[in-house]
């Protein structure tokens, strides 16, 4: 049994909440056959979606200090992910791209969790896909623009666009505030630490 899988939700937020956690944690995980770790898969995603960036724009896209990103950065150099570059704006600084073989680990790992994704949906109806597909992206789309998103976060959607060449409908999504879930939230995470 999972840390939290014997978890029961009181509420329908907190069985999305509770869903997104066990869904995350695993997706976070190795993959059989991955050589790299999740933080590695989001510093060759960002260089994927966006191209060579200087280290601070890099750290920005992944959410990360200057100095973790740079930790992250020389790993990724001496497996030959990544390289620098002059930065052509400033000879003082560099850029960070990948490497083909960047190119190829990224696209390697994105088709296990693509794989991971298709077969968890076997068996599902061809509608019951694409529902699951527009839902998921609406509410992708709600918790976006409730959060205070830094310039240029839109590099994460440019990426999956790459693997998956699909339309999606642009819904909008109702916010509710629930204080009942919110509370037993708060008490259901509390007991799990």
């Amino acid at each position: 049994m999972q840390v939290n899988d014997a978890y029961t939700p009181q509420t329908a937020i907190e069985g999305v909440m509770h869903a997104f956690t066990r869904i995350g944690r695993r997706l976070k995980a190795k993959q059989p056959g991955d050589t790299i770790d999740h933080s590695a898969h989001i510093a060759l995603f960002a260089l994927r979606c966006s191209g060579a960036l200087r280290l601070s724009e890099l750290a920005a896209r992944m959410e990360l200090d200057a100095s973790t990103t740079s930790r992250h950065v020389r790993a990724l150099e001496q497996l030959g992910l990544v390289r620098r570059s002059p930065d052509p704006a400033d000879g003082r600084a560099f850029r960070v791209e990948l490497t083909e073989q960047g190119i190829e680990q990224w696209e390697d790992n994105a088709r296990r969790r693509m794989e991971l994704l298709s077969t968890a949906l076997e068996g599902w109806s061809e509608e019951d896909v694409e529902t699951f597909g527009r839902l998921m992206t609406r509410f992708a789309d709600a918790v976006t623009a409730r959060i205070e998103a830094p310039p240029g976060m839109a590099w994460a959607d440019k990426g999956w666009a790459a693997m998956q060449a699909a339309g999606r409908p642009q819904d909008s999504a109702p916010g509710a505030d629930d204080d009942a879930a919110r509370g037993n939230t708060e008490q259901n995470l509390e007991s799990t630490t």
